[in-house]
């Protein structure tokens, strides 16, 4: 496996690189990727916590056990995607992370989006089996209050479902969906 030992990691290409650690996990604390590229990579049980990924691209690989957001236990701080782009990986643990002007194409998705907020980000291709939650959910997910608070709680802004076939999609515990755009036959009960 791949060891990241700095903390800021800019204009990188990891291809094909697996950052497991043989079914321990990971504490990515804090590190900082700019306009890096991940192909085929495998992050099985990393953890990124309090990390900055910007303009960075995701393609095909292992991330279904990659625990996405995390915070920071001193002086809470959430991770964070700006213009990052997903195309062709499974996504299940969201955890609390925000995401802003990021692109999901093709994305296998099967997963509660209940702490992750997304803000003027494009969602492309089939969506199944999934379950944005808002505000008002709660329902022990939430380890602590503090992790509540933090938390922009499924925030979604100016999120375009436009180019997406959602099945089996729903949305609850008050997320509100005002600047949402969906796929012209779609219905929102």
């Amino acid at each position: 496996p791949m060891k990241l030992t700095s903390k800021h990691y800019s204009n990188q290409i990891f291809k094909k690189a697996s950052f497991c650690n043989g079914g321990l996990a990971e504490w990515w604390t804090k590190k900082t990727f700019k306009r890096c590229d991940f192909d085929n990579c495998d992050f099985t049980d990393i953890m990124a916590r309090g990390c900055r990924f910007i303009g960075c691209v995701f393609k095909r690989g292992k991330l279904q056990h990659f625990y996405m957001g995390s915070t920071t236990l001193v002086m809470p701080r959430k991770t964070v995607y700006r213009n990052c782009t997903f195309e062709r990986v499974k996504l299940r643990n969201f955890g609390i992370a925000d995401f802003f002007d990021c692109s999901f194409i093709n994305c296998d998705f099967r997963s509660a989006f209940i702490a992750a907020s997304f803000t003027r980000c494009s969602f492309i291709g089939e969506i199944s089996g999934c379950v944005f939650c808002g505000p008002q959910y709660k329902g022990g997910y939430y380890i602590n209050w503090l992790n509540y608070w933090i938390s922009n709680k499924g925030r979604l802004h100016y999120v375009d479902f436009t180019k997406a076939t959602l099945i089996d999609v729903a949305f609850r515990g008050g997320v509100d969906l005002s600047t949402t755009k969906f796929p012209i036959d779609y219905e929102t009960d």
